[in-house]
Order: C-alpha cells, then structure tokens, then sequence
C-alpha cells in the first residue's frame, strides 16, 4: 500500500491539495472527501498506484464544515 501525506490549503471556497510524496499528485475540490476521491485518481492515473491510503494534514487556518 502506497500512502500519501495530502497537505489541504484553502482558497476562494475551494480546497487545493497536494501529496508530500510527489509533486504531480495535486488536485482541488470542494469538500475533504472530494479531495480524498481525487488524489487516489490523480495518484493512479499519474503514478500508476492502486492501494492508495490518504493522510490528509490539514493545517489549523484551514475552516472545512
């Protein structure tokens, strides 16, 4: 199992987020869970990685509901 460390940055209403482990693996979305969805896509379709497990670090300054 391949796991990303997902930092979450917030802008405009909308979450950007990107993987510590690789730089390509990046992605935005409205909600954590799209956010999760997204990356194990991106991470497949760059990376050609299939067992993806998603640590998401969200830092203090981030408001998600």
């Amino acid at each position: 199992m391949k796991v990303y460390h997902v930092i979450v940055e917030q802008s405009d209403g909308w979450l950007a987020a990107h993987a510590l482990e690789d730089d390509s693996v990046h992605t935005q979305g409205k909600t954590l869970d799209e956010i999760t969805v997204n990356i194990r896509d991106v991470a497949h379709m760059v990376c050609g990685d299939e067992d993806i497990h998603v640590e998401l670090v969200i830092p203090s300054s981030v408001k998600v509901a």
